[in-house]
């Protein structure tokens, strides 16, 4: 368990979390018969949803949520 005030740096709580989402989608993709489009699917998804998350509070948002496509 991440190791953080729950009262304070909820950056790192969002970031833990995406991560934490994360490992089970990657584990679930190691046993795909094709494990790579199924990684990069669960990466977009979970770097989506954690950008989602960047952008519904007033702090300044995580550089990489501010590309978009293939960046």
């Amino acid at each position: 368990p991440l190791l953080l005030p729950p009262t304070a740096f909820a950056h790192l709580h969002r970031q833990a979390a995406a991560l934490d989402a994360l490992r089970p989608r990657m584990n679930d993709c190691c046993r795909h018969h094709s494990p790579l489009p199924c990684a990069r699917r669960a990466w977009t998804d979970v770097l989506d949803g954690f950008c989602t998350d960047e952008f519904g509070v007033k702090t300044r948002q995580f550089h990489c949520c501010r590309r978009h496509g293939a960046a």
